[in-house]
C-alpha cells in the first residue's frame, strides 16, 4: 500500500511542489532527504523532474533506468522514467499539504508535517 506525500522546496518566495507515491512515511523519506538532498541545490534538483513514483538516494538517471527496469538507489519519476505527461512540479505560495505527509525544505533544513487540514505550516512542522 502506498503512503503518499508532498515534497516542497522553497525557492525564493515560492515553493516548488511535487507528489510522491510510495513510502512517504518519515522513517523512509526522512533519512533519504536529510542525507542525500541536504542543500538548496540538491533539494531543487530533486523536485526539478516533477512528480515522483519512488524516492531514493539519487535523482540522477543511470543508463537503462526506468519504471520497468529500475536501478536500485535511484529515484523513479512519473515523467522522466514512466513517460507520463502533466507531472511537472507546481509553483505555490505555500507548501502543498494534501497527502498523508508533507516534507518541506525551508532553505536550510527539512521539515515534516502530518498532511491533513488540521496542520498548518510553519506552526505544525517538525524538523527531521
Amino acid at each position: 500500500m502506498a503512503t503518499r506525500s508532498n515534497i516542497n522546496v522553497k525557492v525564493g518566495d515560492i515553493y516548488h511542489c511535487v507528489y510522491c507515491h510510495w513510502d512517504g512515511y518519515p522513517e523512509h523519506h526522512g533519512p533519504i532527504l536529510t542525507a542525500h538532498y541536504n542543500s538548496q541545490e540538491l533539494a531543487e534538483k530533486l523536485v526539478s523532474h516533477g512528480d515522483i513514483s519512488i524516492l531514493d538516494n539519487s535523482c540522477d538517471k543511470p543508463e537503462g533506468h526506468s519504471f520497468d527496469n529500475r536501478v536500485d538507489g535511484y529515484t523513479v519519476y512519473y515523467g522522466r522514467d514512466r513517460g507520463e505527461e502533466n507531472v511537472s512540479f507546481k509553483k505555490k505560495a505555500s507548501p502543498l499539504n494534501q497527502e498523508e505527509f508533507s516534507y518541506i525544505w525551508d532553505g536550510e533544513k527539512w521539515l515534516v508535517m502530518k498532511g491533513n487540514e488540521r496542520t498548518k505550516y510553519p506552526k505544525d512542522a517538525i524538523e527531521l
